[in-house]
């Protein structure tokens, strides 16, 4: 029987962290009377992008940490992947909602440094292990 005990616990953080996201989108939608695209507010740009682009990435990145449990790899190493995966994720909705620029820079930064990073990892668990 296949279990995972680590992944989970991002899964978990990270469906946490999408649902202000989603709510966000939804309450602007209703400020504005606005049911599809943006209507031309900004804000709800905005929040639009930020949930989009959550959406965009945490996937995949939640892929590659499933399969490389699955494949042995250390354990220090999916926490630190994981934990730099939630980083970035909040560092980049923070960014977008208050208009930083380079927190939202530093979080995408870090999601293409959890995207390479969890790529190498599957890659040493598939190939090299």
């Amino acid at each position: 029987m296949l279990l995972l005990n680590i992944t989970p616990i991002y899964i978990v953080f990270l469906s946490l962290m999408l649902i202000p996201l989603a709510v966000k989108v939804i309450r602007l939608r209703w400020a504005h009377g606005v049911s599809l695209l943006d209507g031309g507010h900004s804000d709800l740009t905005r929040a639009i992008r930020a949930h989009g682009n959550f959406t965009e990435y945490v996937p995949i990145n939640l892929l590659l940490l499933a399969f490389s449990e699955i494949n042995n790899a250390p354990v220090w190493s999916l926490h630190l992947l994981g934990s730099i995966l939630l980083l970035s994720r909040l560092l980049h909705a923070h960014g977008i909602h208050h208009k930083n620029f380079k927190a939202r820079k530093f979080g995408m930064y870090l999601t293409f440094i959890t995207l390479i990073s969890g790529s190498g990892l599957l890659i040493s668990t598939v190939f090299i292990q």
